[in-house]
């Protein structure tokens, strides 16, 4: 494990200070290489102090020892293009880190699980707040295309009042990137008491949504990739819901619904012909 991916699974305990110093390595590994423990405190406005307890806490003597581990680091390659760093350049940088962070932290054992879990669900409950709430939505539709009973929960009221009355069968997919969006994770708490099987979608697999479900997909935290202009915390996800669905549509009698869906909104769209 390189030293850059010890320092984003840490992430989460560090204190307020030392996550300063933790989004400048991750961010930015070989420029942090350049710096002294001084310069690089400067930089994000900390003590040498706070950079000291930082590094002990990843397992290094000292800050030269930790440099020496992020040089030690993978080689990321070069992108090579015919622009020079345009927006659409930056934006299309942005997107490649999520995805290789992200298809790096996936597991194909657990997204076939998942599968088979929704595949074999008596109902499918998506639980999402802000952001998350508009790709449960948009996930919800593509499920309920595929003739799978679904139903998005983006109220906090309503979350709660659906995991009261869960059954065993149902199946909650809860989206939290942080994994601790209090409103979501009560609910799942609620819904486990009623036998409900979960599955997270999260970037923290320490988080209290992890701890409570029973299968967790782990994705890249978009907070990690250094764009101060272009955020999107969803696409991360978004990847991992967009193979779980391709895998879902493996399945002829998933394909076949689909197909007739899409066929049914054509013809009430424009007309048969």
């Amino acid at each position: 494990m390189s030293i850059v991916t010890t320092v984003e699974e840490s992430y989460p305990t560090l204190s307020r200070q030392e996550r300063k110093v933790a989004l400048k390595v991750i961010q930015e590994p070989k420029e942090v290489q350049k710096m002294t423990i001084s310069s690089l405190a400067k930089n994000v406005h900390v003590s040498n102090a706070t950079i000291t307890r930082f590094v002990k806490k990843m397992g290094c003597e000292n800050f030269y020892a930790f440099k020496i581990q992020l040089a030690e680091g993978p080689v990321v390659p070069a992108t090579t293009t015919d622009k020079k760093d345009t927006v659409a350049d930056q934006v299309y940088s942005y997107y490649k880190k999520i995805l290789s962070g992200t298809w790096e932290r996936l597991s194909p054992d657990d997204l076939h699980v998942a599968v088979n879990l929704i595949s074999k669900a008596r109902r499918v409950y998506l639980y999402g707040l802000g952001s998350s709430g508009y790709t449960a939505q948009e996930m919800t539709q593509r499920l309920i295309r595929m003739g799978i009973a679904a139903f998005s929960m983006t109220d906090t009221h309503i979350m709660y009042i659906s995991g009261g009355i869960m059954q065993p069968g149902d199946i909650i997919l809860a989206i939290s990137l942080t994994g601790a969006t209090a409103e979501v994770n009560d609910s799942v708490a609620l819904a486990k008491k009623k036998q409900a099987k979960v599955i997270a979608i999260t970037s923290d697999e320490r988080s209290r949504l992890a701890e409570l479900s029973d299968l967790t997909i782990l994705v890249k935290n978009s907070k990690f990739v250094n764009n101060s202009r272009f955020v999107n915390s969803q696409f991360a996800i978004t990847y991992a819901l967009d193979i779980i669905a391709a895998m879902l549509l493996e399945n002829a009698k998933y394909r076949d619904r689909m197909n007739h869906t899409i066929d049914l909104i054509t013809d009430n769209k424009f007309g048969k012909r």
